[in-house]
């Protein structure tokens, strides 16, 4: 594009606005535009209230009063500016002390008809107006049939205009211009669909970088409107984002800070040998690895977030767990971790039984029985679904007095958790923790305690602290307590069974939190990580590692594995019937192979502990 005076006069400014350009941009609704607004069902009120920074409107002159419409035929009598927009602006801006808006007001014809009107039908919101020397919470930009550059500088300092071009324009005229308008058409021919090709983005680029360098703000108009060109507009650092979508684009960028994810550092991955992969011999030892909620975009996510690097990947022996209750499409916890443990399809909200009621033997039940040692680790209540899935037999899973009493049979050897107070409760004058204690278990609750015990029967039940969230400070007790039973049970004969649950994956998807999805699941990754070099080691032992169902519906909009960055979005806060991975290592690892519902699972186990 050619030199213009403009660019040549601000030169002083280019390098400023170049380097702030430079810097990454942080996006919030604030950067978005209702186009069209007036079409919206409710005008003005759903941009405002979603917290849009732009929105627009088209007017024409109609006996005295600027009219709201998109052609003349469809003015009508109750659309005008006033009504739609001046007045609720007025309500708004006198009790929303903080608020910033840009109102377009796009002229459709007879701008000198247009202009007069706008000046006198605005005076009420004057005290708001912001512009040069006067930094207030509304900009006013004229855009469309807008006067010549000659003319702009005869109207009022704050109405400013949006043009389509930066050449020709002097000092003063361009002092005028409020904003810049391409269509997109301009650069590039684009369905939305896919991403922009180098050459593509060089050419937008171009055009944006032109508009940046003469020091004002660029939108792009007749862009798709889609989530990924919405993307492809925040990767341009294009300033305003126009859609006719006003909830979606609204809760794309409402959601943009929780949806994203940068990790600090990667983490160095184990390399198996492979030696006794896929051997069909004796299995003395199994290790479970359940990552709750963990479908293969959670998996993705933190292989992407880790620069390319995951230990879950090293595992060759894949196949597919259906997730199905028995009395729904989309199991819970309960429901997914009696298939594992017991082998049976059971309703939702059921723990250890089958639909009917019935309670159910456990893996841990039969290799205890096999003369195995057992472990039930999570980093959740151990009254929760998956870990009370492998001691308790209850048909609710929020009944955990109950679940906290069927403890007292279980043979488990080593259980860690928390939820203290659930066993505290007394039934004929004792609690679960007394008749534990009289069992032969000695009850931690202290986790450097849990770690040094020689201690062979324990029942660990830390504070709620000491489980807290892994981006809130837990530490590294998953891996450590990992290797705390390992060390325990590794020259125990006939070996052991240990269930280990990266129970938190779960949480970062009911709360849409990407951050807290990326680094459970690297937490419990570095579980897996300890596993496949213990059963590297040992050379009996098989590492099953798998979820009970997908938590969120999490879709990957972007990433970056180079730079460990990810952008997700959820569909749910709920969980979701996609099918999930099963990875196996070891000792009869291509057992696993295939696709299967969840409780075959519990049976091909069975197998090897018999």
């Amino acid at each position: 594009m050619k030199s213009t005076k403009i660019i040549a006069l601000l030169a002083v400014m280019v390098t400023i606005n170049l380097s702030v350009n430079a810097q990454i941009k942080v996006y919030t609704v604030a950067d978005a535009h209702s186009h069209n607004d007036y079409k919206n069902n409710i005008p003005f009120y759903r941009a405002y209230e979603k917290g849009f920074g732009s929105i627009e409107a088209d007017v024409y002159a109609v006996n005295g009063k600027l009219m709201v419409a998109h052609d003349k035929a469809e003015v009508a009598e109750n659309r005008s500016l006033k009504i739609l927009y001046t007045d609720p602006l007025i309500e708004k801006l006198a009790h929303d002390q903080q608020r910033q808006l840009r109102l377009l007001i796009e002229i459709k014809e007879d701008y000198k008809a247009v202009l007069p009107l706008v000046i006198s039908e605005l005076k009420p919101l004057e005290s708001y107006f912001s512009y040069p020397g006067h930094p207030g919470r509304l900009s006013i930009v004229l855009t469309g049939a807008v006067p010549p550059a000659a003319e702009m500088v005869n109207y009022p300092e704050w109405i400013s205009f949006d043009v389509d071009h930066i050449d020709g324009f002097t000092p003063e005229q361009w002092k005028k211009v409020g904003l810049v308008s391409f269509p997109f058409s301009k650069y590039v021919h684009w369905n939305g669909k896919g991403v922009l090709n180098s050459e593509e983005v060089a050419r937008v680029s171009a055009g944006i970088d032109s508009v940046h360098a003469a020091g004002k703000m660029i939108r792009f108009y007749e862009t798709p409107d889609t989530k990924s060109s919405w993307l492809a507009l925040i990767r341009l650092k294009v300033d305003v984002i126009g859609t006719d979508k006003v909830e979606e684009l609204g809760d794309f960028l409402n959601k943009k800070e929780k949806d994203e994810y940068v990790a600090p550092q990667s983490y160095a991955i184990y390399h198996p040998t492979y030696k006794s992969d896929g051997a069909v011999k004796k299995v003395k030892n199994i290790i479970l690895c359940i990552g709750d909620g963990m479908g293969l975009s959670q998996i993705y996510a933190t292989y992407t977030a880790n620069r390319g690097q995951l230990n879950i990947f090293q595992m060759q022996n894949i196949g597919f767990s259906i997730t199905n209750s028995a009395d729904a499409y989309i199991t819970d916890s309960a429901a997914g971790g009696t298939a594992f443990a017991s082998g049976q399809k059971t309703n939702d909200r059921a723990i250890g039984v089958d639909p009917s009621g019935k309670p159910l033997k456990s893996l841990a039940d039969y290799s205890a029985k096999a003369g195995k040692k057992t472990a039930d680790i999570v980093v959740c209540e151990l009254t929760d679904a998956t870990p009370a899935a492998f001691y308790a037999h209850q048909s609710e899973r929020s009944n955990a007095t109950a679940i906290a009493r069927d403890i007292t049979s279980s043979p488990v050897d080593i259980f860690l958790g928390s939820a203290y107070t659930d066993f505290t409760e007394k039934v004929n004058g004792e609690t679960p923790i007394d008749i534990m204690k009289k069992r032969g278990y000695t009850v931690i609750r202290n986790f450097d305690d849990f770690l040094k015990s020689p201690a062979t029967k324990i029942l660990g039940l830390m504070d709620d602290s000491v489980t807290r969230p892994k981006m809130n400070g837990r530490g590294d007790y998953l891996p450590l307590a990992f290797n705390k039973v390992t060390h325990t049970f590794k020259n125990d004969p006939k070996g052991f069974f240990m269930m280990i649950e990266g129970s938190q994956i779960d949480h970062g998807g009911h709360s849409n939190n990407l951050k807290q999805v990326i680094t459970e699941n690297s937490d419990f990754d570095k579980v897996v990580g300890e596993a496949l070099k213990f059963a590297d080691e040992d050379g009996e032992t098989l590492v099953i590692v798998t979820a009970d169902h997908e938590t969120g519906g999490l879709t990957l909009l972007d990433g970056n594995i180079a730079k460990g960055y990810v952008w997700g979005d959820f569909s749910t806060n709920d969980h979701t019937g996609t099918p999930v991975p099963v990875f196996a290592y070891g000792p009869h690892s291509l057992d696993f192979r295939g696709v299967y519902n969840n409780n075959e699972i519990f049976y091909k186990l069975l197998q090897l502990i018999k």
